[in-house]
């Protein structure tokens, strides 16, 4: 990577991105690439550097969805998903307005002043399945939307409509 700081960027980039949807996947175990890099190391500041550029581009807001779900005999389904882009705007602008926002409904809100990346968790996740999670975040603009096959069955029956709402007005 530190041979080649522009495809550093790139990766970089890709994993900040994914974990900003979900946070719990990471590229080296239980380490993001990012926490490789050393920001007091020269030889590292170039992919660091790289990185920065990369994020230098319109962001979106999303609404991330989970869905935990289990068969009738108990046993763990595939996880439903769905993601939708909110807002697109500056990555300051849109973790402002989720702050600002998160703020005046009570819930709490994880923000990386570093690089940028806003998450409020709606409906955080449960230990025991089934279960829903729900968040809206703040990423690079380049995730599409998408919605797994009878998603919003799925989510009205789970949640009973009772689905904590977090209105962006």
């Amino acid at each position: 990577m530190r041979s080649h700081p522009d495809i550093a960027g790139k990766v970089l980039r890709l994993e900040y991105t994914a974990m900003s949807l979900n946070p719990n996947p990471k590229l080296y175990g239980r380490r993001s690439l990012l926490e490789l890099f050393d920001p007091g190391q020269p030889r590292d500041r170039a992919c660091l550097e790289a990185f920065e550029r990369e994020l230098d581009m319109p962001w979106a807001l999303y609404r991330v969805r989970r869905l935990f779900l289990v068969t009738a005999d108990g046993r763990r389904r595939p996880v439903k998903r769905s993601t939708e882009r909110v807002d697109v705007g500056r990555p300051h602008q849109l973790s402002q307005r989720l702050i600002s926002v998160s703020k005046r409904h009570g819930v709490d809100v994880e923000h990386d002043p570093l690089y940028g990346r806003a998450r409020a968790w709606l409906r955080p996740r449960a230990e025991d399945w089934p279960m829903a999670e729900e968040l809206f975040v703040t990423a690079p603009a380049r995730v599409i939307d998408k919605q797994d096959q009878n998603f919003e069955e799925h989510w009205d029956a789970l949640v009973s409509g009772s689905a904590a709402q977090l209105l962006l007005d």
